[in-house]
């Protein structure tokens, strides 16, 4: 009688502790680790508190595991709130973009004795014609302006322009800014010797690029100014174009890896998924989206939280390098 009941004592407490083992491990089957919501660099196999800040660590489920499989991660609402994370909706808007650059006011010997000697040429030697005017091509003269020349003997304005002579400014423009700016643009002058601000028109562009520079000349004609302003002198140019209907991202936004572009999308208010986007030029109002994203798609607009959850996010980036 006492052998059996000894068995009975001992199946009992073979399945306590079972039962025991199960439950202390029955929080590990649902909680994939803990971490601190303010330090999420922070991880721990069991609940503790934060080293950095002692703030009690809190745990991450494995529902998050999808979204890491999918190359993202899961931020709680909470957490949003706590690394002020903010959201942007996509939409189509009017954009412009504007540029700002320096120039100086035409003094230029060089062009002006061209031009003298294109309607010499065209009068007496025709032949040679055709080389006058590539000259005049290369020292920044647009088609239209060499027609003019027909019309009218040269002025001495690319010296010392008279009172109701054209001023001419020369604004630099590099490599990336050219597309821009194009012939019959308005362009506002800026200059500390001028109260007032002048309005010109762009009226010829380099065909050439300075090649020590990486810049071109944009010709810049104001009417009836030629007193205003002395020849060399310093100017700001201002440009604004119209870029039409874009879709438009926060730059904020935008993680630049040198080699890819990468926002995160944002799937049911807390999954950040990671995705490679082409972007345009920046304007006053973001970046342009060029492929990759569409209108109404949602997106951290704010890439603080990418510094607080650098771990994480890090990973996520790194899952995509492997599955290209």
């Amino acid at each position: 009688m006492k052998r059996p009941f000894l068995y009975l004592c001992l199946v009992i407490i073979f399945f306590s502790g079972a039962l025991a083992s199960c439950s202390k491990s029955k929080p590990a089957d649902n909680v994939s680790h803990y971490t601190c919501s303010m330090h999420p660099q922070v991880t721990s196999d069991k609940p503790g508190e934060c080293p950095i800040c002692g703030m009690d660590l809190v745990p991450v489920h494995k529902e998050a595991s999808p979204a890491k499989q999918n190359h993202g991660v899961v931020i709680s609402s909470e957490r949003q709130q706590l690394i002020g994370l903010k959201t942007a909706i996509l939409e189509k808007k009017a954009v412009r973009k504007e540029l700002r650059t320096i120039g100086k006011v035409a003094f230029d010997p060089e062009l002006a004795i061209a031009e003298r000697e294109y309607v010499e040429i065209s009068q007496a030697a025709p032949e040679l014609k055709e080389a006058a005017h590539d000259r005049l091509r290369l020292l920044g003269l647009g088609d239209e302006e060499i027609r003019a020349l027909h019309k009218k003997s040269v002025s001495g304005n690319l010296y010392l322009p008279g009172k109701n002579d054209s001023l001419w400014i020369y604004a630099t423009l590099y490599e990336h800014e050219m597309s821009l700016v194009k012939v019959g643009d308005n362009a506002i002058i800026q200059s500390t010797t001028s109260k007032d601000p002048l309005e010109g028109t762009v009226r010829a562009i380099d065909p050439v690029i300075n090649a020590t520079t990486r810049s071109v000349r944009a010709r810049i004609e104001i009417p009836k100014a030629g007193e205003k302003l002395k020849p060399e002198a310093v100017v700001t140019v201002l440009f604004s174009s119209q870029l039409g209907e874009q879709l438009v991202i926060p730059a904020s936004a935008v993680i630049d890896t040198g080699t890819r572009q990468i926002v995160f999308m944002i799937h049911d208010g807390q999954h950040f998924m990671a995705h490679d986007v082409k972007l345009g030029e920046k304007t006053d109002d973001g970046v342009i989206v060029l492929e990759g994203l569409k209108a109404g798609d949602a997106v951290a607009a704010s890439s603080a939280f990418l510094i607080d959850s650098e771990s994480q996010l890090k990973a996520a980036v790194e899952n995509m390098e492997h599955v290209h």
